[in-house]
């Protein structure tokens, strides 16, 4: 059996230039200041192809920053791998 816990989660919204890739810095940013000595997996993921390859929106970086938090993101699609290899996914929806 594996070992019950977290160690990956993907961070899922249409595009991923907003609502997930502010997800995926935030939660990243906890984890890191949690110190925590196990090796995590922390992504997001568009489940469209609309904006593959683009930075986040400038509304979403100005949110992280103003929050001190940074970010390098570039929005890709969701793959079949990401089922296989991912422990936790979360699903963004505007409603």
């Amino acid at each position: 059996m594996a070992e019950v816990g977290f160690n990956s989660v993907l961070f899922m919204y249409l595009g991923n230039i907003c609502w997930s890739c502010i997800a995926e810095a935030v939660f990243r940013k906890l984890v890191t200041d949690e110190n925590t000595k196990t090796e995590q997996a922390i992504d997001s993921c568009a489940v469209s192809n609309w904006k593959v390859g683009q930075p986040p929106d400038p509304r979403a970086v100005s949110c992280l920053r103003n929050h001190g938090i940074s970010t390098a993101h570039k929005a890709r699609q969701i793959t079949r791998e990401d089922f296989a290899s991912i422990s936790n996914f979360s699903a963004f929806s505007e409603k």
